[in-house]
């Protein structure tokens, strides 16, 4: 009969494996779906402001925020040799590119509809947009308050500090990337395209999110330790 331990080994082995599987499928679906929108951008033509706001905000959520999501899982493959310091820097970088791109593109699009003198945040797709900002800008404050958790963990226990960050993170992805899956119309796409985007947006919302909870689980395991 075979040891407990050795059934446990390679029980481990095997989700590693399968976890490095779908995190690989997983950046297949980020790339493929950032080229295209990015394609779509510049067959749009990039000397118009809106075209701007498609490329900003799909490269905002779709390639730097979902990355920056993803640095931090141990089966992540291009992070996973990096020290826990290097990811870190890793995350908060490839957020900051990302907070700004959406935030710019956003800012397009409002200004856009200043200059035309039509209403704003009346679509689903821009109402879900503001709302991810919102969050987005309680994950930055909740992560800058993770950073000086030693500081102020006789008012809060760090581990309440990195679920408030972790939660607001991904709410403001989820929503994001719904925002993105609403924008995907007909006048933009075909019937195909349209629903491929869908698809392939939600898979890779998914498979982001199961990285980020397993991350989420550990951390919050080890700070409860600690």
């Amino acid at each position: 009969m075979e040891p407990i331990d050795a059934r446990a080994e390679r029980r481990e082995k095997i989700v590693y494996h399968l976890e490095t599987c779908f995190n690989t499928i997983n950046h297949m679906l980020i790339g493929y779906v950032t080229f295209y929108l990015s394609y779509y951008s510049y067959t749009r033509g990039f000397g118009k402001l809106f075209t701007w706001h498609i490329f900003l905000c799909s490269v905002g959520y779709q390639f730097f925020m979902a990355q920056s999501l993803l640095t931090l899982y141990p089966a992540n493959s291009w992070t996973n040799r990096y020290s826990i310091a290097t990811k870190r820097h890793l995350h908060w970088a490839l957020q900051a590119i990302g907070c700004v791109a959406i935030l710019v593109g956003i800012v397009i699009e409002i200004y856009l509809k200043e200059d035309a003198g039509r209403s704003h945040f009346r679509s689903d797709h821009a109402i879900t947009g503001l709302v991810s900002l919102i969050f987005i800008a309680l994950s930055i404050l909740n992560g800058i308050a993770a950073m000086y958790t030693v500081k102020i963990k006789h008012l809060i226990k760090p581990v309440y500090v990195k679920m408030c960050h972790y939660l607001t993170g991904i709410v403001a992805f989820v929503i994001g990337m719904t925002s993105l899956a609403l924008e995907y119309s007909p006048r933009m796409l075909s019937v195909q395209h349209k629903q491929m985007l869908i698809a392939f947006t939600t898979i890779t919302t998914a498979l982001t999110l199961i990285g980020v909870c397993k991350t989420m689980t550990n951390q919050c395991r080890n700070l409860r330790q600690s």
